[in-house]
């Protein structure tokens, strides 16, 4: 090899480190880019969903569980299309709506009514036509209705108020409801209790707080299942804060008020209720399909994650409506979920 050919080949061999040491620095300012990009992005969503959250009413659902369901709405998704099973809402986030803990003093103030024949238009549609099921339970109570958040209110039978933080009545509340479903299961020859114990004022007697609902309530559910052993199944009915857009469904050209069940995960036999929470949910697609959003599972890390369903494999959650819906639109579903409820308890529940 001639002397010119070595030296040049020495100088190649020494420039080959420069070159690979380059290319890793290279590499590396490209991946720093990449990862300062990356947290960029991620810092600007989670700023974007703080501010969205804040414009939501106190107590709403959790702003990423109203993101997807307002998504879905766009694109003509059901709540159920969310989920493989449907059967369940999509979990995300903390606490939702039944956690919300108002002020005792906005609970005890009387708002004024549109009319002061509201009551009546309760009465009107609670009295109907024997329903001939071809079963009954022959004077034996076996379903026990109660509310936790016993002065939970509709928006539309009151003057100057229109936020759902407001929407709460010592009598027109969510205790009508319970007994509209009483009496559409009395209808149907299943003998039903509807308690219409108003949880706030036990509360203000006792000096308890609004956190405190689900445990004097608890004490009244264990009381009754003292007194009647036939009592198989614990409906704790409540109305959501959402709004009417997202509470309301269409079906055969009507408005019914949509239901969510919530079934509380902070116990060990929590599974027997999800269960017959998924029957009932299955049975009213089946029915009135898109009528039930579905199943909301919520633990302990969520709110009080248990909601008295330790006391029976059947005791659930239901919530029927939000703060907006009318009587008519809740008689609708009520009238459905009796149904659904007589058909369980005659054919699936033995």
């Amino acid at each position: 090899m001639s002397p010119s050919i070595h030296k040049n080949t020495q100088k190649m061999k020494k420039k080959k480190p420069g070159v690979t040491n380059l290319l890793y620095f290279a590499i590396m300012l490209a991946t720093g880019l990449l990862i300062l990009a990356s947290a960029f992005i991620y810092i600007n969503i989670k700023q974007h969903a703080y501010k969205n959250s804040e414009t939501v009413e106190p107590g709403s659902k959790n702003f990423y569980l109203e993101l997807f369901q307002h998504k879905s709405r766009e694109t003509g998704l059901s709540d159920t299309a969310l989920n493989p099973d449907k059967t369940s809402i999509l979990q995300v986030g903390q606490p939702m709506r039944d956690e919300f803990q108002p002020a005792m003093k906005t609970l005890f103030e009387e708002k004024e009514q549109s009319s002061q024949n509201i009551e009546n238009l309760f009465d009107d549609v609670m009295s109907g036509k024997q329903i001939d099921t071809g079963h009954s339970t022959f004077g034996k109570d076996v379903i026990y209705i109660y509310h936790s958040h016993s002065r939970e209110a509709f928006l539309p039978y009151f003057k100057k108020i229109s936020q759902p933080e407001d929407a709460y009545h010592s009598k027109i509340n969510i205790t009508l409801v319970g007994e509209m479903l009483e009496k559409a299961l009395e209808r149907r020859s299943i003998g039903t209790i509807a308690n219409s114990t108003d949880i706030v004022r036990e509360l203000n007697t006792r000096e308890l707080d609004y956190g405190s609902s689900y445990s004097v309530s608890g004490e009244q559910v264990k009381t009754a299942q003292q007194k009647n052993r036939n009592l198989e199944i614990f409906l704790d009915i409540h109305r959501d804060s959402l709004r009417k857009d997202s509470t309301t469904v269409k079906l055969n050209k009507q408005d019914y008020a949509r239901l969510l069940f919530v079934v509380g995960t902070g116990h060990k036999e929590f599974e027997k209720n999800l269960t017959f929470t998924k029957q009932l949910h299955q049975q009213l697609e089946t029915q009135y399909p898109g009528l039930s959003k579905g199943t909301l599972e919520k633990d302990k890390s969520q709110g009080n994650g248990v909601y008295n369903q330790n006391l029976s494999p059947n005791a659930i959650i239901i919530e029927i409506g939000g703060v907006d819906n009318t009587v008519a639109e809740l008689h609708r579903t009520v009238e459905a979920l009796a149904n659904v409820l007589s058909d369980y308890y005659w054919h699936e529940e033995k």
